[in-house]
């Protein structure tokens, strides 16, 4: 789903990290190439990956099986697979608009701007998080806080024009694989509202990526939304046509 989606979203990123990066290679970076890296580092020039995302709140949990494709940084499209009863549900982002197309009443429906902050497929990622959390170095003042050879610690503060939920992001990057701890969440009073974090990191077609995120509010912490990588490809071929509304029904 990014970082799901991204999750994915929050899940598909643009950079070529290589095996033998090294600490003092990373250190080097600044923060919003640091923080660049870890947002799209689960996108090629394209990508086409599946995934189990497993959902538990409070009254109900299920397991969805996705699968996804990119390109670059603005083009997104989600199919569920599995339970039956969700199998053909889609998902297009392009650019900064989100549609849905729901396959057991044949509705194809655009997300206004108003529900952008609603959850995505009941999981606690959001509409929003779909269409910003890739582009976390052009909405947020990135500072490396903390500097370790085991950790980098980033803390991002939006622009003064960005239309961004989050008053406060704080990024923990393992500088030696390029890759996120985790991503710690904060309101405008400055208390964390949520974590997302990463696991099962494995080397894949010369970068390194977490196979498993996840993400747990801090005021529920028996819930969570969990994704797991069960494979992943880049700079896969596509067809042209993908990315369209009019594809959303042919999936």
């Amino acid at each position: 789903m990014k970082q799901l989606l991204a999750l994915l979203l929050l899940v598909i990123s643009s950079t070529n990290l290589q095996a033998d990066q090294s600490a003092s290679s990373s250190i080097a970076l600044n923060a919003t190439d640091l923080v660049k890296k870890v947002e799209t580092q689960y996108q090629g020039a394209t990508s086409h990956g599946r995934m189990k995302m497993s959902i538990k709140n409070r009254n109900w949990s299920r397991t969805l099986l996705i699968e996804a494709w990119s390109e670059g940084r603005d083009k997104m499209l989600t199919k569920i697979l599995s339970p039956v009863k969700e199998r053909g549900t889609c998902t297009l982002k392009v650019d900064d608009d989100i549609w849905n197309y729901i396959s057991r009443i044949d509705r194809l429906i655009k997300i206004p701007s108003s529900l952008m902050g609603d959850s995505w497929m009941g999981s606690h990622l959001t509409n929003d998080d779909l269409v910003k959390e890739n582009k976390i170095d052009l909405l947020y003042d990135l500072k490396i806080t903390t500097e370790t050879p085991e950790e980098i610690a980033i803390t991002g503060i939006p622009l003064p024009d960005a239309a961004v939920v989050w008053g406060k992001i704080i990024y923990r990057i393992d500088p030696v694989k390029l890759v996120p701890i985790e991503v710690q969440y904060f309101d405008e009073d400055e208390k964390m509202m949520r974590i997302m974090k990463f696991s099962d990191v494995m080397q894949i077609e010369q970068r390194w990526l977490p196979m498993r995120m996840r993400i747990q509010p801090i005021e529920n912490p028996e819930e969570y939304t969990e994704m797991l990588y069960e494979k992943i490809d880049f700079d896969v071929k596509l067809d042209a046509n993908l990315f369209s509304i009019k594809n959303l029904r042919n999936r």
